[in-house]
């Protein structure tokens, strides 16, 4: 038997082969499920030779005043069962494969444009298991799998509900990478640097942006009837969110997130993510900000690869521009919070929408059979949410109505998805057969 501490084991994979992992307290251990064992004729031997290894190494840690089975940061008990995978595993989708440029290197070869997609497929799968993928447009997919007061994500929260989930960073953000060929041709000389393109990099300014507060780290004043119109009306009126964990490691948390993200790929980044769902589609697409107006871009033309839509907070506060047939097709739902319910219409340049321009094309959509709905977090009576409603302390309750959903719309979504028994129950996309 080893036994193994230090670092929490939060997944266990079931029907391995390999050793198990399981959850750990700080009196338990992690314990190797593997076949060795100790000869009964020198169990004896084995324990007498251990008593005084154990007792140096109790003196060592005492005079180094380490605590051999402390917690790593964060960690919040939220006293849930081990989660049990079937499969976990990642790929790439989509991407072209072109000759690099930077000096010297002109005969190799890089990929290009490509999504990342980190998948989790329950061993317990709900009855109607469609895939979820869970995006975003200019941070990281860890944002799904974490919150800054140390609980798990949304994409634990779907996996335990029985859903395989695909995590995925669009080509220049998080896993996804991106060509640094064209700032080495700069510093190279080759270039002047006003043909270099911009990095992104989301930093404290993004606290305020996010409706989170004022200022970094300071929270909106608790005022339920605060409806703010994002600074944008007559009279301006900016409400911020109260619910964000603030403190120092969360802050920390929070901005640690805010990865460089690339120029965009020729072609932008649609191609990587329709790559991604003709590998595990028809999906439900769950996407945050951009990540839920790209959905809507791909659901106009390719309504085949979605079972539903979901857009939290998507930008300027609708998931799709216009109506379209593909609209018609895919169930939909967009979850909004303070600012987004009271923006106004702005002529632009670029147009702003409104609420009311939103329903608007939401009510076009459902006249013509679709299903179609624009979810205000206020008028069921939850309060406080900022744009990362999903890293707040009610971030769980705000899943459960979007997992409430999903299950009331089963029998539209259910039946069509080949994934249920393909890709899905055989481990995931990578998965030889």
């Amino acid at each position: 038997m080893r036994v193994l501490n230090g670092n929490r084991c939060k997944i266990t994979l079931a029907k391995q082969k390999q050793p198990t992992c399981i959850f750990a307290t700080k009196k338990e251990v992690l314990i190797n499920n593997s076949t060795n064992s100790i000869q009964r004729k020198d169990a004896r031997v084995m324990k007498t030779k251990a008593i005084p290894v154990m007792l140096a190494l109790i003196v060592v840690l005492s005079i180094l005043k380490m605590d051999a089975f402390a917690d790593p940061y964060p960690w919040a008990d939220q006293k849930l069962p081990p989660m049990v995978l079937e499969k976990h595993g990642q790929f790439w989708a989509g991407g072209q494969i072109v000759k690099r440029t930077q000096p010297g290197l002109e005969n190799d070869e890089i990929l290009v444009g490509q999504a990342h997609v980190e998948y989790f497929i329950p061993q317990n799968k709900h009855k109607n298991a469609i895939p979820i993928v869970m995006t975003h447009s200019e941070s990281t997919g860890r944002i799904w799998l974490t919150t800054p007061d140390g609980r798990e994500g949304w994409a634990h929260f779907f996996i335990r509900h029985g859903f395989p989930v695909y995590i995925v960073d669009p080509a220049g953000t998080g896993h996804a990478g991106f060509n640094v060929d064209q700032f080495n041709r700069v510093k190279s000389g080759l270039v002047p640097p006003s043909s270099q393109p911009a990095l992104g990099h989301n930093d404290s300014s993004s606290w305020e942006i996010r409706n989170n507060g004022p200022n970094p780290r300071v929270l909106g004043v608790k005022d339920p009837s605060c409806i703010g119109n994002d600074g944008r009306g007559i009279p301006p009126v900016t409400c911020y969110g109260w619910r964000i964990a603030n403190d120092e490691e969360a802050y920390k948390h929070y901005l640690a997130v805010g990865l460089p993200t690339g120029p965009n790929p020729t072609g932008g980044t649609t191609p990587g993510l329709i790559a991604v769902l003709e590998k595990i589609g028809p999906a439900i697409w769950l996407g945050w900000s951009d990540g839920g107006l790209l959905g809507g871009s791909i659901v106009s033309s390719r309504p085949e690869l979605f079972a539903a839509l979901v857009g939290v907070e998507p930008k300027n506060s609708c998931l799709y521009e216009g109506f379209s047939k593909g609209a018609v097709q895919i169930p939909a739902l967009s979850i909004h919070s303070i600012n987004q319910i009271g923006r106004p219409h702005e002529s632009g340049p670029p147009i702003r929408f409104s609420r009311a321009d939103c329903e608007a094309i939401y009510d076009k959509i459902n006249a013509a059979g679709g299903n179609a709905t624009w979810l205000s977090l206020y008028d069921i009576g939850i309060y406080g949410n900022s744009h990362m409603m999903f890293w707040e302390d009610n971030s769980d309750k705000i899943a459960e109505i979007i997992l409430d959903w999903i299950i009331d719309e089963k029998n539209k979504i259910g039946g069509k998805n080949k994934s249920v028994s393909g890709n899905m129950d055989s481990g995931g996309p990578m998965s030889s057969r």
